[in-house]
């Protein structure tokens, strides 16, 4: 673009290029002439003569080629960056930063002057530049990459001598990681009827990793699943004993596949051994609870009624109810003492030495 002053006619603006090579000098493309790269043809007219003086605005650009870099983890990756500018002067800095959602988190810092780096906490003595800084490039490295390196960088260059046009660009970084190992679980009681879910999942993986299932019966043939066969989790509806075998959980990045297995062992509902076994506990306890109380029970109503037939037996009769036997077992008594005398006396008359007691009267 190039701008004319006019003496009689004012200030004119043309955007003829040819008319500028005949000038000596192409202008540079320009949207704004005063925020970015330009050059300005400036005209002025005088009575006899014309003449044309080019004066130019210095005005900085930084850009980062590539959107998005991938790297795997504990490797080294260069982040791309450069800038133009046409001051000659390269009094000030190149800065990169990493973008977090809350906050902006410091890379390194690296002056013209001293050409010293200023590292951020996470970055001591593992980023560094990659070219030379002073002609155009602002690549730096990183070096040991971790998870914690994924995310979104911004390359600025500040000169004091250029503080016109783009001095900001950005790329991503995407840190390569493979699937650990999945956790594999069951969800659910294995009992005919019953709906249970599978699950799968890795602890890490960068990108994050696709889950698929496969699944095999008791002899190790692979055989078609019902429900979809992709996804963290597989849900198996009203199982039966045919669901029982070994289902495969794969998960897969660019960076590598990891799996996981489950054994499923589906059983009847008379296999709950568990249920019926606390059925039964309850039902010996409850019997246990139930003798105890009727063993008090029935004492306490012994001790109501005045103990029990031994006790009675024992006891000494009451003399308020006692009443003389009749007259015939008296005179039968009598009859049995008599017969017993007698017997008696024939007895001692039959031992030497003895004599009855009729004997002494």
């Amino acid at each position: 673009m190039a701008v004319v002053m006019d003496a009689e006619n004012g200030l004119q603006t043309h955007s003829d290029q040819h008319e500028s090579k005949q000038m000596g000098r192409t202008p540079l493309p320009a949207t704004n002439a005063l925020s970015e790269e330009s050059n300005l043809m400036v005209t002025t007219k005088c009575d006899q003569f014309c003449s044309r003086v080019w004066v130019t605005i210095d005005a900085i650009s930084v850009e980062t080629p590539q959107d998005t870099l991938r790297a795997a983890r504990g490797q080294s990756v260069t982040l791309p960056c450069s800038y133009s500018t046409s001051a000659l002067d390269r009094e000030g800095f190149i800065q990169w930063d990493k973008l977090l959602r809350s906050h902006t988190e410091k890379v390194v810092t690296w002056t013209f002057r001293t050409q010293a780096y200023i590292y951020g906490s996470l970055y001591e003595n593992r980023v560094k530049m990659a070219g030379n800084a002073e002609q155009s490039d602002a690549s730096v490295t990183i070096e040991q990459l971790s998870m914690d390196d994924n995310g979104t960088y911004e390359c600025s260059v500040s000169l004091l001598s250029d503080l016109q046009g783009t001095s900001k660009s950005r790329v991503r970084l995407l840190v390569l990681v493979p699937p650990s190992t999945p956790d594999c679980s069951i969800e659910g009681e294995t009992v005919i009827g019953n709906n249970i879910q599978l699950t799968c999942q890795s602890a890490e993986g960068s990108p994050a990793p696709e889950y698929s299932w496969k699944s095999y019966d008791s002899e190790r043939r692979e055989r078609a699943l019902r429900s979809a066969a992709s996804g963290q989790s597989l849900l198996l509806k009203n199982i039966s004993t045919d669901t029982s075998g070994y289902y495969t959980c794969f998960s897969s990045n660019e960076m590598g596949t990891s799996t996981c297995e489950i054994a499923l062992t589906v059983r009847p509902p008379s296999m709950n051994v568990a249920l019926y076994a606390g059925i039964a506990a309850g039902v010996v306890v409850t019997l246990i609870i139930i003798g105890v109380v009727a063993y008090f029970c029935c004492c306490r109503e012994k001790d109501k009624k005045g103990g029990t037939a031994e006790d009675k037996a024992g006891a000494r009769p009451n003399r308020a109810i006692y009443h003389e036997p009749p007259e015939q077992m008296q005179e039968f008594s009598r009859e049995q003492k008599e017969d017993y005398e007698e017997e008696a006396g024939q007895e001692d008359q039959k031992l030497p030495g003895r004599q009855s007691p009729s004997h002494f009267q």
